[in-house]
């Protein structure tokens, strides 16, 4: 039943397409066949709204039956059908919502070519190598006046196969930038557009990024607004091309207005979940950002976003509790390390987060705590404190989440959180210890050799 939903529904999308793009796909199978033998009113081609349906129910059922019936996925995403879809995206005039044929074409590219599955893994090497779909995807991106919707649909193709098969994708789309770059310079005959114009995929990304964050209205817009989901996918793709270590490295200048970009999303408000999980996607790009970027990030006043997103990354861990040892790492661990990569790259900063987990107003009295405990001369090695707990951590505080991460079970959060506050404390083993408490700091100091451990723990 699969099977023949499958081939009804492809007959239907072939005589929506018209007899010449079947034709052009070398469908010669279903024009032998007597699907164009004049019979069928849609013989000369649907109208968009109609073709538009008939790509979304292809990409709805491409999305599906792939858990039911691997023929029936296979009819929709041979490749006489990416072809089909390819030409479609790369021809269709942009238009909004339901008639929007580029935008349902690359969803069907996408559910045909996203996967593990050996089906998938088929199409997605006869859309790379064979279709040229990376100069396609690129062209499609590049190309102007297009509706966020579709454009987060391109994105989101580039983001996979960037992620997926980085040796073949990757400089075939460096390659495409550049010859669409040439080519637009060829039409305009202006020699300087060369300056101005995308130099790579970082640039283009970028450039998405910015129009989709800057562009009116202010983000998060309506309920049926996509910049939102194209700034997270755009953001998201940065960071696959980041790891895939083959990206062309962007000019300074480009360095600079990504940095601008990047503290833009971090300002947006957290109200709403897009805009939130935009700025987790942030935090996962700092992690490999130029040290130089703490001190842009500083003066552009984007320090305390971050300490806001630790702060309820720790209550989401702490408070809420995610479930399990997994999803606290992915929860807290990137911002931990974003955040301590940046203190330890800018004095101000420092500081600046050192304010926020230790606010000033507490701070006297904790010296006079501090003073006291140090006046007792217990200590341990260069140690000179051993309080068991901290001196100043009320619970619920973003001190208090801090410490009770530093005996997490996972040990990627404990290292993390035990890093961060280590390096607040200006890597005083003392200071640490009156912070958080010598049964807390123990093990970490022992890492540190600034106390003896028991023989045979493990550090």
């Amino acid at each position: 039943a699969v099977g023949r939903c499958a081939a009804e529904l492809r007959a239907s999308l072939l005589a929506a397409a018209g007899e010449e793009r079947a034709a052009a796909c070398d469908l010669s199978d279903e024009i032998a066949g007597g699907l164009f033998d004049g019979s069928s009113p849609a013989t000369d081609g649907a109208d968009p709204a109609t073709l538009a349906s008939l790509l979304r129910t292809a990409g709805l059922f491409l999305r599906w039956s792939s858990l039911l019936d691997g023929e029936g996925a296979g009819r929709l995403s041979c490749p006489c059908m990416l072809r089909l879809y390819a030409g479609l995206l790369d021809e269709s005039p942009p238009a909004e919502g339901p008639k929007d044929v580029g935008r349902f074409a690359s969803i069907c590219i996408f559910r045909s070519t996203y996967g593990a599955k050996p089906l998938n893994s088929r199409a997605r090497k006869v859309f790379v190598e064979e279709l040229d779909g990376c100069r396609l995807l690129v062209r499609a991106l590049m190309r102007g006046g297009q509706p966020a919707g579709r454009l987060f649909t391109i994105t989101r193709n580039v983001h996979h196969l960037v992620a997926a098969c980085p040796r073949e994708a990757v400089p075939g789309m460096e390659r495409a930038v550049e010859e669409c770059g040439l080519e637009e310079d060829k039409r305009n005959g202006v020699e300087e557009a060369k300056e101005s114009r995308a130099a790579n995929l970082t640039d283009v990304l970028s450039a998405t990024l910015s129009w989709a964050v800057n562009s009116e209205p202010a983000l998060p817009g309506g309920q049926d607004d996509r910049r939102a989901d194209l700034a997270l996918e755009a953001l998201r793709a940065m960071y696959a091309l980041s790891a895939s270590g083959l990206a062309v490295k962007p000019s300074q200048e480009a360095v600079a207005e990504i940095g601008a970009t990047l503290c833009d999303v971090l300002s947006l408000s957290s109200a709403d979940e897009r805009c939130y999980q935009c700025k987790l996607a942030v935090v996962n790009l700092l992690l490999d950002a130029p040290k130089g970027y703490s001190r842009y990030l500083v003066e552009n006043g984007a320090v305390p976003h971050l300490v806001d997103v630790l702060s309820y990354q720790t209550s989401l861990v702490v408070v809420e509790r995610t479930g399990s040892s997994a999803n606290d790492a992915a929860a807290v661990v990137p911002v931990l390390l974003a955040l301590l990569r940046i203190v330890k790259a800018d004095e101000e900063a420092l500081e600046i987060v050192r304010r926020e987990v230790f606010p000033p107003d507490s701070e006297s009295a904790f010296r006079e705590l501090a003073d006291a405990e140090i006046l007792m001369g217990n200590g341990e090695g260069r140690v000179r404190a051993k309080n068991m707990a901290p001196l100043d951590a009320p619970r619920g505080t973003l001190r208090w989440r801090l410490v009770k991460l530093m005996t997490w079970l996972e040990s990627n959060v404990k290292r993390a959180s035990c890093e961060l506050l280590y390096a607040l404390c200006g890597e005083d083993g003392t200071e640490f210890v009156l912070r958080t408490g010598f049964g807390n700091a123990v093990h970490f100091l022992g890492v540190r050799g600034a106390v003896s451990l028991p023989q045979g723990v493990d550090v």
